[in-house]
């Protein structure tokens, strides 16, 4: 029961705090709201148009014979893309194509640049003029830095997750920008990464371009030659056996030279690889990665291998039987092919622990390198196996007689560069078909089109943003004033202070008490009645439990009479003390009305302006303070005649008097305590209207003296600490404390407690008095 009387206390509480808070909530919210509503309607629209891309493992010139997914995670293949769409290099590629473009030049002169505006188009800005020359002065015009800097600004890549592909997103001033700088874009890659994976053939096509030419003029001369010696020296043939011999040599030579052709193709890919891998300053020393003992074994068994196969090849060519489907030479061929591949996937691992990381080797160029240095390490073997039996059959050669020698190698040079020939033009042709067959690995899937609805300003997540940062921190603001807020505002506050609480009273508002006005003040007599001059006002406001004695707040001063008559009742109250931490808290008005609700009892009161330094009972009333309390002190008047009549009956006040020069030592006197008595005898209660009682010491002195003392606090305006250091004080002197009078209390900022319930149920908004019901306590 206890945790749910806490629960609902502390919703309540919430509850004051928003309602005491709404003019700053909502002043906030409407703020946010306009400043929102005025960026998102006066911002430059900005459209968005985006193309797909699909990044294709294989398309390049490298076949993968090693599965690099394996060690390589597919996704930074795809991130290496990216960080290429947002390149340097790029972005002066399509700057370039835009300024080669009619259609942005024409864009151009329609659309001039509106308001200032700054974009990739005119109704952008500049940005397109700059490139196409039709920026106005020179000195104007921004640089190409300047403009690829706002391209990379403008552009969103974005990688689609699990998939090979990438989202392109360009934003622009109209429809039309967007949509011309992401579809320029996408082309520029595209042609980029096709023109990369073509130069690499296009490098060892132009290798064999050349040495094509070189083994033409080879073979016109050696054919030459031939023909000369014939002629020069009558010989007709050689022998079928020289022929035979010949012919198997240029069959050899004709292998020989295939494989040294490959071989420095490779050696010519490895160029270009090197090169670029140079520029990124990403090379590295293969041969010394893999100079082990394990690679050297590889190698080892791929030579002997190698030369097995060619030297069962020599003799299946000299014994005439030798065929292109040989099962034994496939065998052998398949066993190399697989050693081949073995090394080139360990070259794979070890290069990918040794020397790169698993994104550089992720790179085409890197891949490239380490199949072609494989390559050319399984190459070499066979090249130089080869050699071997060239050189046999050499060797057999210079057993022939020296004219037939000559006739011989002249035949043989002449056959073999046919076969070169032969031989080097299909390589070069083949390598011709492979460059026009170099697609790349980009492939376009859907081109840009152009928005229909611009991207910003996002008008209702904009407004739905404002509204929400509006309320936020219009509350924020509301818990931050409340929590700075250290003045008291309720009585459960005072009570915490450990104050008992008399009373409280609600704020006096000046319309709200001539409306409830029941008698009129006698100061207007002859004045046809007007309650428009400040002057009633103020006096009906101050003195409401006269003028209105019907009024929630008449009422409130009554049930605080009444308190006060039942706090002590082992002894008599006859003389009060009415004081407060501070100024301007109304305890003047507060003991005024209470003098006179205790006159309405029929109680005989003399209201008493103790006030020696700044004294208001005498404005408050309406008479002539000269002769007052300072008097009576110093015997100068008595009580009789210090002690004014009133038009409420029963109720007399005595003004301060003249001023003295010293108010402490006077109210402190011998001649206080026996006034003081007198008083007690003429009249049932006595009431003082103090000064200050952290301001001056006059309360503390005079209290001592009284039955009694009641500290009055107003609500919102009293420090906390103010009002504990008032009391402590008002302790530290042994005085009597009844209690605390909560002034000025705003009955509306009071939400969800007893007071707004009993004030709105028992007297209705507007004041007029309703049935009595059951009041609701907080």
């Amino acid at each position: 029961m206890e945790e749910l009387q806490e629960r609902h206390t502390s919703f309540n509480e919430y509850l004051r705090i928003f309602y005491r808070g709404r003019w700053i909530i909502l002043t906030t919210f409407l703020a946010v709201m306009a400043i929102t509503a005025y960026v998102t309607f006066t911002a430059t629209p900005e459209y968005e148009a985006a193309a797909k891309i699909m990044i294709e493992e294989k398309g390049g010139m490298e076949q993968t014979i090693f599965d690099i997914g394996g060690f390589i995670n597919q996704a930074t293949m795809v991130n290496n893309q990216v960080e290429i769409l947002k390149s340097r290099t790029l972005a002066e590629t399509v700057v370039k194509r835009l300024q080669a473009s009619e259609w942005a030049a024409k864009l151009a002169l329609l659309n001039p640049p509106e308001n200032g505006k700054t974009g990739l188009f005119a109704n952008a800005g500049r940005w397109i003029q700059d490139l196409v020359g039709f920026g106005g002065d020179t000195a104007e015009q921004r640089t190409i830095d300047d403009i690829i800097k706002d391209l990379h600004e403008r552009l969103t890549i974005t990688p689609i997750r699990d998939t090979d592909m990438i989202e392109i997103k360009v934003t622009g001033a109209t429809p039309e920008e967007a949509v011309f700088v992401t579809n320029t874009l996408a082309t520029a890659y595209s042609e980029k990464n096709r023109l990369q994976s073509q130069e690499e053939v296009r490098q060892v096509k132009n290798f064999l371009d050349e040495q094509l030419k070189l083994v033409q003029q080879q073979l016109t001369e050696s054919e030459e030659a031939l023909k000369n010696f014939k002629e020069g020296e009558k010989v007709a043939a050689l022998p079928d056996e020289t022929k035979e011999l010949i012919q198997k040599m240029a069959e050899f030579e004709g292998l020989y030279n295939e494989a040294l052709t490959e071989y420095n193709s490779n050696r010519e890919r490895l160029k270009y690889v090197d090169e670029q891998l140079d520029r990124s300053k990403r090379n590295f020393d293969l041969s010394n990665i893999s100079a082990t003992p394990y690679f050297d074994g590889l190698k080892k068994q791929i030579g002997e291998l190698e030369g097995k196969r060619t030297s069962y090849i020599a003799n299946l060519i000299n014994g005439g039987v030798y065929r292109d489907d040989d099962p034994q030479a496939r065998r052998y061929e398949e066993q190399i092919n697989m050693l081949k591949k073995q090394l080139q996937e360990e070259i794979t691992k070890l290069a990918t622990v040794e020397i790169l990381n698993p994104v550089a080797l992720s790179e085409n160029l890197v891949a490239r390198k380490i199949e072609i240095e494989a390559n050319l390490q399984a190459l070499q073997p066979k090249v130089e196996a080869l050699k071997k039996i060239i050189d046999t059959y050499d060797k057999q050669l210079e057993s022939l007689p020296e004219k037939s020698l000559r006739l011989a190698r002249l035949e043989r040079t002449a056959q073999a560069d046919e076969k070169i020939y032969l031989m080097m033009q299909e390589k070069y042709q083949e390598s011709r078909i492979t460059e026009v067959g170099q697609l790349g690995q980009v492939r376009i899937i859907d081109p840009a089109r152009p928005p229909k609805e611009p991207v910003r300003p996002r008008t209702k997540l904009n407004l739905l943003l404002g509204f929400i940062l509006g309320l936020g921190l219009g509350v924020g603001l509301t818990f931050l004033f409340e929590y700075m807020d250290n003045s008291v505002r309720t009585i459960e506050e005072v009570e915490k202070l450990g104050v008992p609480v008399l009373g409280s009273i609600p704020m006096i508002k000046e319309q709200e008490a001539i409306k409830r006005l029941k008698i009129l003040p006698s100061s207007l007599n002859g004045k046809n009645g007007s309650l428009d001059s400040p002057e009633a006002k103020r006096l009906v406001s101050r003195l409401i439990t006269h003028f209105a004695p019907k009024s929630p707040i008449s009422e409130a001063y009554r049930t605080f009479r009444t308190n006060i008559q039942y706090t002590k009742l082992d002894y008599e109250l006859k003389a009060l003390l009415v004081t407060s931490p501070g100024p301007g808290e109304g305890k003047s008005t507060s003991v005024a009305n209470l003098a006179i609700t205790m006159a309405q009892m029929g109680s005989k009161v003399l209201l008493i302006d103790s006030d020696l330094r700044r004294p208001i009972l005498h404005s408050i009333f309406n008479i002539d303070r000269r002769v007052g309390l300072s008097n009576v002190l110093v015997g100068r008047a008595t009580i009789e005649e210090a002690a004014q009549t009133t038009e409420i009956e029963n109720l007399f006040v005595m003004p301060c008097g003249t001023l003295p020069p010293n108010p402490s030592e006077l109210l402190g006197s011998s001649a206080m305590r026996t006034t003081l008595d007198a008083m007690k005898k003429k009249f049932d209660i006595v009431l003082f209207d103090s000064p200050p009682i952290i301001a001056v010491t006059d309360a503390a002195v005079l209290s001592s003296q009284l039955d009694g003392v009641i500290l009055v606090i107003k609500s919102g305006q009293t420090d906390r600490d103010a009002t504990f250091r008032a009391y402590s004080l008002l302790k530290n002197v042994k005085t009597r404390i009844l209690g605390a009078l909560l002034n000025g209390v705003q009955i509306e900022s009071m939400y969800g407690s007893y007071y707004y319930y009993y004030h709105y149920y028992y007297y209705g908004k507007d004041g007029g008095k309703k049935r009595k019901g059951k009041k609701r306590a907080a």
